[in-house]
Order: structure tokens, then C-alpha cells, then sequence
């Protein structure tokens, strides 16, 4: 017996403004961008008046200024938040998250079925779906995009491999595909939106040495999505334009194009933005949107989030893989300092979900206590002492800079001494590979793939991720490991959140993280800006298909 979900033609397309009558081709698109300057880096000025005035244009190419780079995006590879909104714009899902709180609606499916035991999942493909080279996307095209991805075992794999065989999925006809679980997947449904369709025909093509494309894909893609690649730059500047021939066609006013920008200080984004050089800006200091919030032109979004803030541990090697340890340390932290630092843009957490998620703790275990902090590390054989600790943070990232600074102001009552070390981010994550070279303190934003909490417990504590940016704490417990296993196979939601209530609290009395906060999100943009809707969804955020700019 099955379920079947159908979805109405209305119900697939977010609520923006119609489009215009007029398309801007690639050509026009570029000859304007040459002719006002767009394309000009930020370096270390902010001279760029003339791409300002062109960006608030009618249809114009708007520009994102952003601390993080954007290193691969092969879909079976590259994985964090600015890889993932790179491709949900040049590559199209079965279903995608939309809104806040996140609502899956049917994208490259127009609807499916599930079995009664959730084992197997039946999609429909929109007959209209076509790759940017105008190949029709099949059901074969889904089956070879998900058996690379559990092939090649990186980036999103996490979700399929232990629930997915290579045999699992296949075409029963040109616009039907169907997914057979070795094991029912809560949740699935969210799961899809991150098997991004590639035309095979174009990955083979661009082959070296049997790599599935690997090298190609890494700056390039092969996929249906509403942009194309038209500038990379990388550590710089990368340009996406709006595909005309989009096969959901442009049923609003758009953007004809976006910049990524990557620019590493918190207020030179500040003033791109302030001065209306950038229409969005990410990763900015708290003290910077304070400034941004007073201001008439400026909006400085504060929802509620389902992402968090903790900072790694490595529970694998070192002073940090004595539990006395963790545990002295958070005691020792200093809460209200941090949320302090937050300006108002933060909220606690009591473990490793945010409370916006069912289930989520709220109620913290760990209070500022120094006399607790000095007792727990009593307790430690080889560190009651006091010991040497290096936090490593992302370059150009304040608040975590700051993080470090409340660490080393706190620990010194414990004799430990800390070494604050900024790097950046793809530097760091080479490290956490081996736990011998991961650091032993490192903060992290962990982003929701989808709004579950498997999405966060998995990926972060399940053994098999250790050494992922997610899992750099190292961390390994087999009996975490069966409940996280447990949890997301069961189909009965009260069961499931018994296990992550017990999982929580051991993550917590391990102290395997230091539990800090979550975000009060929303990308900072100026009021030029028109349809934008916050996603919590890493990646989801923004969506340019659905923005477009007002004249100012």
C-alpha cells in the first residue's frame, strides 16, 4: 500500500512578482556589466560607484560580498553553506526547502509516492525538466547522480550510505524513479533535496582518467538549474547568470545575474553594503549590523534559526580527549559574555540542537562556575595542572576571534594557556582529516542540511563522520552510534524522539562540544531588495530565482 503526495502547479513556485516582458540575454548582460565597471574586485577599496548604480537597475546583476570562498562544487564533493548555495542555483533537486520555518515543495518531481513501511519512494518527473544544454532530464540522469554520489562517498553521502545500495535506485521509465531503502529513512523526503541531477552525458565528456568528472566539476557544472557560471575566480570574485531558458521559465521579476564576492573584513562588507556597492552582505560582525540596523536603507533580518555555534573539541588527541577536561572547560566558559558579543543577534542552547527543533534540550547543564570548572580538572590524571591549548578560528570571523578571547581570559584561573590562531576556513578543514593535526578547540556554524535533528547528530557525532568539518570533534561511541542509527530508521516519531532526548544528554554530560548558541538569521540586504524570504536550509539562503531589484 502506498501514500501518494501530489502537488498542485500553483504550490511548486515561491509568491514573487511577474516577470517582464523582456529578457536580458548573456551577451547584454555582460556588455552592461563591462560598461559599468561590475566586475572590478573590491581589493582593499571600495571604489565602485558605478557598479552600484548599474546593480539597482531594473533586472541588473546584484552583487553578495561574503567572507567565504567557494573551493568545489561538485555536488558529490563540496559540502558547507556557500558550496550549497552555489549549487542549488546551477543544479536542480527532486524537492527543495523554501521559507522559515523550511517547507519542502516538489522541484524537478511533480509528486510521489511511499510504500507503507517508508522503504520505497516513487517520484515523478516534470516532463518540462531540461538540462542548460537543453537535454531532457530522465529518470536515468537521477539514477546516475545518486550512484556517483554513494560511489565517490563524500560531501552528502552520509545521508544515503547507510540506507541506499548503488542497486537501489532505478528508472522505471523515462520520468519515473524509484528509491528501494535497505532500511526506512525518516527523513528521506528532506534528503532529496540535496541529490543534485547531473547530465551524465556532460560529465562523461569531460572525463579525466576515469574521475567521474571530478576535476571538471569542481569549477563547472552539468546541471538544469535557474544560473549559469560565467565568471571564477576563486579566493575573488565568481559571476552567475540568469538562464533565460530555464525550463520553469521566469515568472517574476529577476536578477540577471549575481556576483559572489569574497571579501574577508567584517567592515569592509559593512560599507559595500552601507553604501549601496553590494545588496547583500554575510558573515558580518555583530557590532556591524547594530550599525546596519540603524540605518533607513538597511535590513538587518532577526529569525529564528534552526543552525548553531559550538566550538569542537577533539575528543580523539590531547588535553581535550579527557572528558575532566571538557567538562572543566565548560564550566569554565564564560556564557553570558559570548551572548554579550552577540549584541542581541544570538540565543542559547543547551546542547547540540537549537531550540527551534522538537526535541531540542532547554535546559543547560553547563553555568559559568569556576570553583566546578577547577574541580572537574582535579579529576584529570595527566592535566590537573594546567596544559597549553591553541583555538584556531576562521580569519576575518570577529565573534569567533572573540570566542577565543573568552576562553583564554577564562582558562588562565585554570593554568591553562591559550594560543588564539586565525586561519582560513579551507586551510582548516585540510586539518581536521587527522585527528593527530585537527585542533583541539575550533568553532564552527553548523548549518542544517534539513530540519531534523539527524540532520545535526549524524553528520556531527556518528563515528563515520569523524574528520568531516561536522565531525571534527573526532568523536566515536558505539552506543551513540546505534541510538543515532535507531533514530533515523524508525518511522514512529515518539520513539525517535526518545532517542535523541537520551543522545542529547549524553552528548551534553560527555561535554563532547562547548554548547554556545544559536543565530538569529537572516542575511543583512538593502531595501532594493525584493522577494527575498529567509530559508534556515543551508544553502537555501539567498534564493536569487526569487529576487529581483527595485529601483532606489
Amino acid at each position: 500500500m502506498t501514500k501518494s503526495v501530489n502537488h498542485s502547479e500553483k504550490e511548486t513556485f515561491p509568491a514573487v512578482r511577474r516577470a517582464p516582458a523582456t529578457r536580458l540575454t548573456r551577451r547584454s548582460l555582460l556588455g552592461g556589466a563591462a560598461a559599468s565597471g561590475m566586475l572590478a574586485g573590491f581589493g582593499g577599496s571600495l571604489s565602485y560607484t558605478a557598479r552600484a548604480a548599474a546593480a539597482r537597475q531594473e533586472g541588473a546583476v546584484a552583487v553578495f560580498t561574503s567572507t567565504v570562498d567557494i573551493p568545489n562544487i561538485d555536488p558529490a564533493i563540496g559540502h558547507d553553506g556557500a558550496i550549497a548555495t552555489t549549487q542549488k542555483h546551477v543544479y536542480d533537486t527532486l524537492y527543495r526547502h523554501v521559507g522559515n520555518p523550511p517547507e519542502l515543495v516538489p522541484w524537478l518531481a511533480t509528486d510521489h509516492t511511499v510504500s507503507e513501511d517508508a522503504k520505497e519512494w516513487t517520484f515523478t518527473l516534470d516532463d518540462r525538466a531540461k538540462f542548460q544544454d537543453g537535454a531532457p532530464v530522465t529518470a536515468d540522469a537521477v539514477v546516475y547522480s545518486t550512484q556517483r554520489v554513494l560511489e565517490i562517498n563524500q560531501g552528502v553521502a552520509w545521508m544515503f550510505a547507510d540506507i541506499l545500495e548503488a542497486d537501489g535506485v532505478n528508472a522505471v521509465d523515462p520520468q519515473t524513479v524509484k528509491f528501494t531503502l535497505t532500511k526506512p529513512f525518516a527523513p528521506f523526503l528532506h534528503a532529496t533535496a540535496w541529490l543534485f541531477v547531473l547530465n551524465p552525458e556532460l560529465v562523461a565528456a569531460n572525463e579525466t582518467d576515469g574521475d567521474k568528472g571530478q576535476a571538471w566539476l569542481t569549477n563547472n557544472a552539468a546541471g538544469s538549474g535557474p544560473f549559469v557560471i560565467s565568471r571564477w575566480e576563486p579566493g575573488n570574485l565568481y559571476q552567475f547568470d540568469a538562464n533565460p531558458d530555464y525550463w520553469r521559465g521566469w515568472e517574476a521579476d529577476h536578477v540577471a545575474g549575481y556576483l559572489h564576492q569574497v571579501s574577508q573584513e567584517s567592515s569592509t562588507k559593512r560599507l559595500a553594503l552601507q553604501n549601496g556597492d553590494a545588496q547583500f552582505a554575510d558573515w558580518l560582525s555583530p557590532q556591524d549590523k547594530t550599525l546596519l540596523s540603524q540605518m533607513p536603507d538597511i535590513v538587518v533580518p532577526k529569525e529564528q534559526a534552526i543552525d548553531t555555534y559550538t566550538v569542537k573539541m577533539n575528543n580523539n588527541v590531547g588535553p581535550t580527549s579527557d572528558v575532566n577536561v571538557r567538562r572543566a572547560l565548560s564550566y569554565a566558559f564564560d556564557y553570558e559574555a559570548m551572548l554579550d558579543v552577540m549584541s542581541g543577534f544570538a540565543a542559547r542552547i543547551a546542547g547540540p540542537l537549537s531550540p527551534a527543533l522538537t526535541g531540542a534540550l532547554t535546559t543547560p547543564l553547563y553555568e559559568t562556575d569556576l570553583e566546578k570548572a577547577k574541580a572537574e580538572l582535579a579529576k584529570s590524571e595527566q592535566y590537573a595542572d594546567g596544559f597549553d591549548v591553541e583555538f584556531v578560528y576562521v580569519t576575518g570571523l570577529e565573534e569567533e576571534r572573540q570566542t577565543g578571547q573568552i576562553l583564554l581570559d577564562q582558562l588562565k584561573n585554570l593554568n591553562i594557556n591559550v594560543t588564539i590562531t586565525g586561519m582560513e576556513w579551507a586551510n582548516a578543514v585540510a586539518l581536521f582529516a587527522d585527528p593527530e593535526q585537527s585542533p583541539q578547540l575550533f568553532p564552527i556554524y553548523s548549518g542544517s542540511d534539513y530540519p531534523d535533528p539527524d540532520a545535526y547528530l549524524w553528520p556531527a557525532f556518528h563515528s563515520s563522520s569523524a574528520g568531516t568539518w561536522m565531525g571534527a570533534d573526532h568523536y566515536s561511541n558505539p552506543d551513540v552510534d546505534a541510538m543515532l542509527e535507531e533514530a533515523r530508521s524508525t518511522p514512529d516519531e515518539a520513539r525517535r524522539l526518545e532517542l535523541y532526548d537520551a543522545l542529547q544528554k549524553q552528548l551534553v554530560d560527555e561535554a563532547v562540544e562547548l554548547y554556545l548558541w544559536t543565530p538569529l538569521g537572516g542575511i543583512p540586504h538593502r531595501k532594493e531588495i525584493q522577494g527575498y524570504q529567509y530559508s534556515p536550509v543551508m544553502g537555501s539562503d539567498p534564493w536569487w530565482y526569487s529576487i529581483t531589484l527595485a529601483a532606489s
